[in-house]
């Protein structure tokens, strides 16, 4: 008798043992399923160029140049926050939320006043994209005015 009472508590352990694999790995399963969804949402800012020469501008002279860019990323992209490497240097943005395939752009307006020579200037972007932080370069030979 106790021996067909331990067979049947040894069955009845190893079904139960049985059952807690097979539903810890459908769980896992279901977790990596949404966890692989989520990873194919993302947002990705790409620029068309992000370096631009004015070549040589007169001292005093402010100068505009726009940078189109667009998310080429499966979410929405959002632009957290504009930072030029110089208050000489304006950035201003078209849109700061952008659908997947979508366009925009950032100007970028540097006022010469106070500089010479080769001026390299930089505005970079902080977003929720692959990449969170990406920059556009200016440059400008600026040269004193003719008397």
């Amino acid at each position: 008798m106790n021996r067909v009472i331990f067979t049947f508590l040894s069955l009845f352990v190893l079904f139960l043992f049985v059952n807690c694999i097979n539903s810890q790995g459908t769980k896992q399963e279901t977790n990596n399923t949404s966890n692989q969804k989520a990873q194919d949402k993302y947002a990705d800012l790409q620029f068309t160029e992000d370096f631009f020469d004015f070549g040589s501008i007169v001292q005093g002279e402010v100068v505009i140049h726009s940078f189109n860019f667009r998310n080429a990323g499966t979410d929405v992209l959002i632009i957290k926050d504009l930072i030029p490497d110089c208050g000489c240097t304006k950035p201003r943005i078209d849109k700061d939320v952008l659908k997947p395939g979508e366009e925009g752009y950032i100007q970028v307006i540097f006022d010469s006043k106070g500089w010479h020579g080769s001026q390299y200037k930089s505005v970079a972007l902080r977003t929720n994209s692959i990449i969170r932080e990406k920059s556009v370069t200016i440059k400008a030979n600026v040269v004193e005015p003719k008397e």
